[in-house]
């Protein structure tokens, strides 16, 4: 028996009209749920440093890209947004001035600290008015340490040296090493400012074997070059 629009009761649609809205919902569905991939380069930042979040593979169809500070896409978290059709970079409510979006989708954080590292947030809307979304962790590391002193040109026998880590930062150990031999306090040598500087009150042919300067927080373990 045929089906006709007639032996249809109240509400019922026929299988072509249920085939398109299922057809419909399933594409509505795949872009909600789509990711957008970031990545960070470079991939190891140190405080100071700058870094890029990138989006490798850019929607042609992108019309607006949005960053946030977070894993939320609210206008407080805002970081910046680039607008396509204008070619401008907008900073946001948490835009301290050393941010900035790209045509290309990438944020360009300049000169990153510690309290730059943490989730961010991209969202990308389509000339369909359809939205993409991804998020990236960003790590920040404590910086190389480096040691400097106030006599570079000591005399054996005669003269001290100060030698200091560099840069000075909080919760940080400092650990000193000549010959991979660690130091402690002796009646030649003192450590003060938490070790973080070393004082060789007579320099002697020893003292002038590579020294190393080392430094361990909660997150990161740095050393210097040699030094003498």
């Amino acid at each position: 028996m045929e089906l006709t629009l007639a032996s249809l009761h109240k509400g019922q649609v026929p299988w072509k009209g249920l085939l398109l809205a299922a057809s419909l919902l399933t594409y509505w569905i795949s872009l909600a749920t789509a990711q957008v991939i970031v990545e960070v380069n470079p991939l190891k930042v140190e405080e100071g440093e700058n870094v890029y979040l990138q989006i490798p593979n850019l929607p042609s169809e992108a019309q607006v890209t949005y960053w946030y500070k977070g894993n939320k896409d609210n206008a407080e978290s805002e970081i910046a947004r680039f607008i396509n059709s204008s070619s401008k970079s907008i900073p946001g409510p948490l835009n301290s001035g050393r941010e900035k979006v790209y045509q290309n989708g990438s944020l360009l954080l300049q000169k990153v600290t510690k309290k730059d590292a943490g989730t961010y947030t991209v969202h990308l809307l389509l000339k369909s008015f359809d939205t993409l979304t991804g998020t990236v962790n960003l790590k920040v590391n404590a910086p190389l340490s480096n040691i400097t002193s106030n006599n570079s040109n000591a005399m054996e026998g005669e003269d001290s040296v100060t030698l200091m880590s560099e840069p000075k930062t909080k919760k940080t150990t400092y650990l000193w090493r000549i010959n991979g031999q660690r130091l402690s306090e002796d009646d030649r040598l003192k450590l003060s400012e938490g070790n973080r500087t070393l004082t060789l009150f007579t320099v002697v042919i020893p003292d002038t074997e590579p020294s190393k300067g080392e430094t361990r927080n909660l997150v990161s373990n740095s050393r210097s070059d040699h030094y003498l």
